[in-house]
């Protein structure tokens, strides 16, 4: 009876182990399934509907507890010119390029994401207003000063690209859509008063 009893066990052990690494995989599974949806399949930024989230959680979060947070919207200038001369894939390449771009520029908490065709968004955390001005400006610089050799274009004929973005910076009150509306209207401004230069929300008073 007790070596029965002992076999019982030994077998329910064992099932119940092949069960725990069963759903540790449907887990990570499910995991990675979860980060591949919001991420930009072309950028591997995250996409519109994560960025959306994301906003809102530190929004609900900054209700609780002040929490300094900016952003940035990113457009390329000129994009529909770039893309019907050199075509899509050249149009794709860019925008690559300027996500890695700013990536090399933020910090590693900070937020990149894509907002749409050829606009970003980067989430500043702990930055100020004038912190995120001064980054977006070092963003625009460094992007208008790359030069971009692609492959079938004649080395004398490096292609250059500018970005215009608008700056905000969350405030008591603030709904992501409120914060969006500051940064899109700082960007409109921005392109409106020559395109390659950086508006702040304070610029619209």
């Amino acid at each position: 009876m007790r070596e029965a009893v002992r076999e019982k066990e030994d077998l329910d052990g064992a099932r119940i182990e092949k069960l725990s690494r069963q759903v540790a995989v449907l887990n990570s599974e499910l995991q990675s399934a979860r980060s591949e949806s919001e991420r930009d399949g072309l950028t591997g930024i995250l996409n519109r509907r994560a960025f959306d989230r994301h906003v809102a959680d530190l929004i609900a979060r900054n209700t609780v507890k002040p929490l300094e947070f900016a952003l940035l919207m990113i457009d390329i200038d000129d994009f529909k010119r770039i893309n019907d001369t050199y075509g899509h894939l050249t149009g794709d390449t860019l925008r690559v390029a300027v996500v890695n771009k700013c990536r090399q520029l933020v910090r590693a908490e900070h937020v990149p994401a894509r907002y749409g065709g050829e606009e970003f968004a980067v989430i500043l955390s702990g930055a100020s207003l004038g912190n995120a001005v001064k980054k977006g400006g070092e963003i625009r610089e460094a992007i208008a000063t790359t030069r971009y050799l692609l492959e079938g274009m004649p080395s004398q004929e490096p292609l250059s690209l500018t970005v215009s973005i608008g700056v905000s910076a969350c405030r008591a009150g603030d709904t992501g859509a409120s914060l969006l509306d500051r940064a899109d209207k700082a960007l409109c401004l921005a392109k409106a008063s020559g395109k390659n230069r950086v508006v702040s929300e304070e610029d619209l008073k």
